[in-house]
């Protein structure tokens, strides 16, 4: 989901020698929380329903105002929006597109999407994110290898120890991978269950390393953990960009059950 599918436009605005308390009545008559201050058709700041709560009615909005907003284009992920709120530590961003201002967008909106798109158990982003992650890579033609991460023996762990434990194994392992995350190269989902995507766009060696990490048994309440990494690539598939996204995770998932078949074997050679 992109910052133009959830934007607020119109933009209302007013001037910086105007009151205070205009300004309120203003917000007030449209039912919005924030108007873009422009000078001579040159953006100069915001002012919020915040803002003129804490300066006296007869100032002026120059008084009042932030300076300086940040802006963004619209076909920006909203989760990036999200990152760049917490950079600057704002509530708004202006929208804009060729110079030209066509939205707002807040805080509370990309939070209440993002919270759709969020794993209640983990915190980490679901599926539907890593595949417009994906989707949008492979349409600009964007060169990423896709792992596919599956916990060993899951179901035995639930079985065990039962499903409460379970759940706190998934949980260890979504914060262990999300501490291993470059968040400017790195994208991480949990997939489903106790299946996890990650995107990097680092290329094979980096792979190589988390399959490495993560290959490695460890133990999260007291329980045994290892995981299974599938993995696709450019140089796995030749018509990588030409495959849909949810063709690339199938392969990499299937690459991954295959692998597990080995090591099945390995540990118990048929006997004849």
């Amino acid at each position: 989901m992109k910052v133009g599918e959830i934007l607020s436009s119109p933009v209302h605005t007013i001037t910086p020698d105007k009151s205070v308390r205009y300004a309120a009545e203003l917000m007030n008559e449209l039912k919005i929380g924030s108007l873009v201050v422009t000078e001579g058709g040159e953006t100069v700041g915001i002012v919020t329903s915040r803002d003129l709560r804490v300066t006296h009615p007869n100032r002026i909005v120059a008084d009042a105002m932030s300076r300086d907003p940040k802006s963004i284009e619209p076909d920006v992920y909203i989760w990036n929006a999200w990152d760049l709120l917490n950079e600057f530590g704002v509530e708004r961003l202006l929208v804009c597109e060729d110079g030209r201002m066509v939205g707002l967008v807040t805080r509370g909106q990309i939070s209440g999407k993002l919270s759709e798109l969020r794993d209640p158990l983990t915190g980490l982003y679901r599926s539907a994110y890593i595949a417009a992650v994906g989707e949008d890579l492979l349409k600009r033609r964007v060169p990423f290898e896709l792992m596919f991460i599956d916990l060993d023996n899951f179901r035995e762990i639930n079985k065990t120890y039962g499903h409460p434990v379970g759940d706190d194994v998934i949980v260890s392992f979504a914060n262990t991978l999300k501490s291993q995350i470059d968040k400017s190269s790195e994208y991480l989902c949990r997939y489903a269950g106790d299946e996890f995507v990650i995107i990097t766009l680092q290329g094979e060696q980096r792979v190589r390393g988390i399959v490495r990490q993560l290959r490695q048994t460890v133990y999260f309440c007291q329980v045994e953990v290892s995981a299974t990494v599938g993995k696709v690539g450019p140089r796995d598939a030749p018509d990588f960009f030409d495959l849909p996204f949810r063709e690339l995770v199938t392969r990499a998932s299937l690459a991954g059950t295959k692998l597990k078949s080995h090591a099945d074997t390995a540990k118990n050679p048929p006997v004849g």
